[in-house]
């Protein structure tokens, strides 16, 4: 019943077998074309994704590692440990610290990446000054305090003028924000109704409020606790004691010089 109704249907549309064919034919083609087209698509864009997710994580490891390493080597300063441990430290370290430089023009060209931006990104610079720049501080401060414990001397004043732990930490925090924003950038979304420029800048807010530097007091001004010296004041008079009258004013003598060689009288006021 249900052939014959569709047969009547054909002949209603005046439709021969060929054309049937045919039309079978192209749509296949058709669909044959978008679904490759979309399939390599959904390829090239997962690839995309993963290639950028791995360079975030290559990031982040080459972050931590120098930062992990930084700190056994300050540990071992402000121990005074071994001779032999800071060197192993401090080695350990070196190798680390070259992984890094040697990865930073591909690291900022994966931030221009995620950040969607062909020319200079805005975070690359942000990358630089901030993330690079609290590395570079952390290595003066860790290189100085090195060769004092080489020389033989105490590393702990270097440590403490340069404010090892709070450029330690400001290291943790900017670093670890840096690296969850352009975790979370690089994920992989097919949702229309999200806005990737929008997100982009606020990312870019919360990574400018994780890497401000806090302001520390300055090292070479003197404690608060050290007083300026008191005024010198006059000593006073004992209780009860009278105070001396003052003298009154000595006029100026009329009488005629004194001769050479005769006594000059003592004046009549009295010493100070």
């Amino acid at each position: 019943m249900t052939i014959k109704q569709g047969m009547g249907l054909l002949r209603a549309a005046r439709l021969t077998r060929r054309q049937l064919i045919g039309f079978a034919l192209v749509s296949a083609a058709i669909n044959g074309v978008v679904t490759a087209t979309v399939g390599a698509w959904l390829a090239q864009t997962y690839s995309q994704y993963q290639s950028r997710r791995q360079s975030v994580e290559s990031i982040g490891n080459l972050f931590y590692a120098r930062r992990t390493r930084a700190g056994m080597v300050n540990s071992s300063l402000r121990r005074n440990a071994q001779l032999d441990e800071v060197l192993q430290r401090k080695r350990a370290y070196d190798e680390s610290y070259v992984e890094w430089n040697t990865n930073i023009r591909r690291n900022l060209f994966v931030i221009r990446e995620v950040m969607g931006q062909a020319n200079f990104a805005k975070l690359e610079q942000r990358f630089e000054d901030d993330v690079v720049g609290s590395l570079a501080d952390i290595d003066r401060c860790l290189t100085k305090a090195y060769d004092e414990r080489i020389a033989g001397r105490d590393p702990q004043p270097v440590l403490a003028a340069c404010r090892m732990p709070e450029l330690y930490q400001f290291a943790l925090d900017c670093g670890a924000t840096f690296t969850n924003e352009l975790f979370k950038l690089s994920k992989l979304s097919f949702n229309p109704l999200t806005s990737a420029a929008q997100e982009r800048a606020d990312a870019e807010g919360r990574i400018s409020r994780g890497c401000t530097r806090p302001v520390l007091p300055d090292a070479t001004t003197a404690p608060t606790s050290e007083k300026a010296p008191a005024s010198v004041t006059p000593p006073t008079a004992p209780l009860g004691a009278t105070s001396p009258a003052p003298s009154p004013p000595v006029e100026p003598s009329t009488a005629a010089p004194a001769a050479p060689g005769a006594s000059t009288p003592a004046s009549a006021s009295p010493p100070y």
